[in-house]
């Protein structure tokens, strides 16, 4: 059974909204180049800590939204005061390979831009997930799933849409009612991929249920390209038929094809329990 306690996934909307409200590189981070994962991620916990939103935006990817995740913010003076007593002090761990085009990056110091990396970051308190794009300037962290998760707390969320029937699905699998989980499928058949992995009696804490409810989803782009639970990679874009979404299931990054059948959209068919249950 995974760890999925409630320090392990990408923000609980609590922590979300405290760490987002103590969002300045100091100047000896300032200094170094931004050419590492590992460095961009401990540059951006200085951002945070200082409440430095322009250092945070060059270290970040643009979004409509993004200044929303900083406004507000004040300086976080005791964070400030530990990374300086001891600098090495933010923990920075990967939770999967770098990967270009779907595939992992391998015998490359640099690796291609439109590469993405997926890391865990703790500074004693609550870990967060960080997503992580190359652009042709450097290692930025992709803000578009810490977007996703303050809309859902502040709840100014879009329209219903497929994110519904996904959530759904998940739910109904963790329940483990086939019945209920196969009309949310493009096609039934697909039923035992579905359930392949399942546990034989459902998780009692309601660790996974939550999950699935605060699990943000983003729908991603032509150019994006995610591994599947089978191993297959898609790509990303949108058609008024199909449309690819990826959510952070915690630590774990869960991608969904989506397509509409009649006025209804359903999920292709993955073993997602070898995700869930990690």
């Amino acid at each position: 059974m995974r760890n999925l306690n409630p320090l392990m996934r990408l923000f609980s909307p609590r922590s979300l909204v405290v760490l987002l409200c103590s969002a300045s590189v100091s100047l000896a981070f300032a200094s170094q180049k931004a050419d590492t994962p590992e460095l961009v991620i401990r540059q951006l916990v200085h951002a945070m800590y200082a409440n430095d939103v322009m250092a945070y935006n060059n270290l970040t990817t643009e979004h409509p939204k993004r200044g929303r995740l900083t406004e507000g913010g004040s300086v976080n003076r005791e964070g400030l005061r530990r990374l300086q007593e001891d600098p090495g002090g933010v923990q920075v761990r990967e939770l999967r390979p770098v990967l270009y085009r779907g595939k992992p990056v391998e015998g490359t110091t640099q690796p291609p831009v439109g590469s993405t990396g997926l890391f865990m970051a703790a500074h004693g308190g609550s870990p967060m997930v960080v997503p992580l794009v190359r652009r042709a300037d450097g290692w930025k962290a992709d803000v578009r799933w810490w977007v996703a998760m303050l809309e859902m707390v502040t709840g100014d969320r879009a329209a219903p849409g497929p994110d519904v029937a996904i959530r759904s699905m998940l739910a109904a699998m963790l329940r483990l009612d086939r019945s209920a989980a196969a009309p949310y499928l493009t096609d039934p058949r697909n039923l035992e991929l579905l359930f392949s992995g399942a546990p034989r009696y459902r998780e009692p804490s309601g660790v996974l249920d939550a999950a699935v409810e605060e699990m943000p989803l983003v729908e991603i782009g032509a150019g994006e390209f995610y591994p599947m639970p089978t191993g297959r990679i898609v790509e990303g874009g949108s058609t008024e038929e199909r449309r690819v979404f990826v959510g952070l299931f915690g630590p774990t990054e869960m991608p969904f094809v989506v397509k509409r059948v009649g006025a209804d959209w359903r999920i292709e068919g993955e073993p997602y329990f070898s995700l869930m249950m990690r």
